[in-house]
């Protein structure tokens, strides 16, 4: 009879395996890679699983012996470092601190706000926006708000100054955001991504409003306010002026594309 020692070295290749198929399947079943993935890289996961599923059949088809020395060990380790991080990190949406280090910056001098404001301003000169009511023209309020997200706003800012919208996202408050919202130290933001939460960049609309003060940081809210852009400092600030806010619960997929 086999010692527990030899049946270990016969079935390490594929536990590992087994480990990350499981683990795949999670992801999929659960959409939990959409905190850090495009929804779109589903299909991608889906048949890394199926990749791992066949190496692992061949690993127990075709048992192959391993030495259990510490190298061997911590390589096997290593494999598994995603999936440990995963279940010691459950919960590893972007939220306010994020937020802050992003759209300030750091120590290492990464000011993503510069990028933040450069998109606004890039668009800030489109007049056309598929989300925007036919025959709508900027800076007149309408009675009924209109449902965007704050990339819409972002992506045609002047068409919708002095109009009536509707946002979700989360809240966030700190005294340090005073000198780029225009005096405010709140504000509704959400990220936006291209491929993972590593690119992300934050979008921000202050909220000229004390409503905010009830609701704790990265607390899902839905605002309906009057957008406008407020001049702060020789430069455009893109503002939510009277909102009403109300807790939400949190969408399924929490980033803009």
């Amino acid at each position: 009879m086999k010692s527990p020692v030899e049946h270990l070295k016969r079935l390490l290749h594929p536990a590992v395996f087994a480990i990350w198929t499981g683990f795949l399947v999670y992801l999929l079943a659960s959409q939990q890679y959409v905190a850090f993935l495009r929804p779109e890289f589903g299909l991608l996961l889906a048949v890394a699983h199926f990749v791992a599923m066949g190496f692992m059949i061949a690993a127990i088809v075709r048992p192959k012996t391993t030495e259990m020395r510490v190298p061997t060990i911590l390589r096997a380790l290593v494999l598994l470092v995603p999936v440990l991080y995963s279940v010691a990190m459950p919960d590893a949406m972007l939220g306010n601190q994020a937020f802050k280090k992003r759209f300030i910056g750091n120590n290492s001098g990464a000011v993503s706000r510069q990028e933040q404001s450069t998109l606004f301003s890039q668009e800030a000169e489109n007049k056309s926006n598929p989300a925007s009511p036919q025959g709508e023209n900027g800076g007149t309020q309408q009675e009924t708000p209109l449902e965007l997200t704050i990339l819409d706003i972002f992506r045609n800012p002047n068409l919708f100054k002095g109009q009536r919208v509707i946002v979700t996202g989360m809240i966030v408050h700190d005294e340090q955001f005073k000198p780029y919202f225009g005096g405010r130290d709140a504000a509704v933001y959400r990220f936006l991504i291209n491929c993972c939460a590593a690119d992300a960049l934050p979008l921000a609309i202050a909220l000229d409003s004390d409503q905010a003060e009830p609701f704790a940081n990265d607390q899902w809210v839905q605002v309906d306010g009057i957008f406008e852009l407020r001049q702060f400092s020789g430069k455009a600030v893109p503002m939510f002026v009277k909102p009403r806010i109300k807790a939400i619960e949190a969408p399924s997929v929490p980033y803009l594309f």
